[in-house]
């Protein structure tokens, strides 16, 4: 595995030269980004991955109505987050969502407005089976990587004391991972391998098939 780092900032410039950097390295058609709302994240994807759908970190939603709303509204607004998360399909997440800020878009406007543009992306999981929702809504998995990245940072005396040494230990939490956690995979993606796929082939089945000629 070849790591190939990148400094800058979170822009679309750096995000356009993360994602060239995957297709150079093979990667082709996207069905499914999930992301942390980046600067310029968006912007990229629609650029290199036009047909992707992009799901927004949800957890982060929830964190982002802590620091944004009172106490008591936020409390009220993520337990009704928390029902959106269960509902059956993506129109009735839609519909509900819809209400939700509907009831605060008065005091809380700037916010509010911010969110109902991005809803599509912070439900874009309801389109997708049952069984696997829950494994799609979160950047966690990523950020369990993170957190076991920090723990060495930290017992090596708070930063790496080069890129080499921090592209090696990535390297080594992920071997461990595919030894272990990763090994067997998810089996809710197994489970539904055929839907999935078929999800896969409505997007790209026509570019598949022009290419075939």
């Amino acid at each position: 595995m070849v790591f190939t780092p990148f400094f800058g900032d979170e822009n679309r410039a750096d995000w356009l030269r993360v994602f060239n950097d995957l297709i150079e390295r093979g990667l082709k058609r996207v069905t499914l980004v999930v992301s942390d709302d980046f600067p310029g994240i968006d912007s990229a994807i629609n650029t290199l991955f036009p047909k992707a759908d992009h799901q927004l970190c949800y957890v982060h939603l929830q964190r982002n109505v802590r620091k944004n709303m009172g106490k008591g509204d936020a409390k009220f607004f993520n337990s009704e987050l928390k029902r959106i998360k269960d509902c059956k399909d993506y129109e009735e997440g839609k519909e509900r969502f819809e209400n939700l800020c509907e009831q605060f878009k008065n005091k809380y406007p700037t916010f509010i407005k911010y969110i109902s543009g991005k809803m599509e992306k912070y439900l874009c999981f309801l389109r997708y089976p049952e069984e696997i929702k829950r494994h799609i809504y979160t950047t966690n998995g990523v950020e369990s990587l993170n957190s076991l990245l920090e723990k060495i940072r930290a017992r090596l005396g708070g930063y790496f004391q080069s890129v080499g040494i921090l592209e090696t230990n990535i390297l080594l939490q992920i071997e461990n991972l595919k030894e272990n956690k990763w090994k067997k995979g998810i089996p809710a993606f197994k489970a539904k391998a055929y839907e999935i796929n078929q999800i896969f082939n409505l997007k790209f089945y026509y570019e598949m098939e022009t290419q075939n000629y």
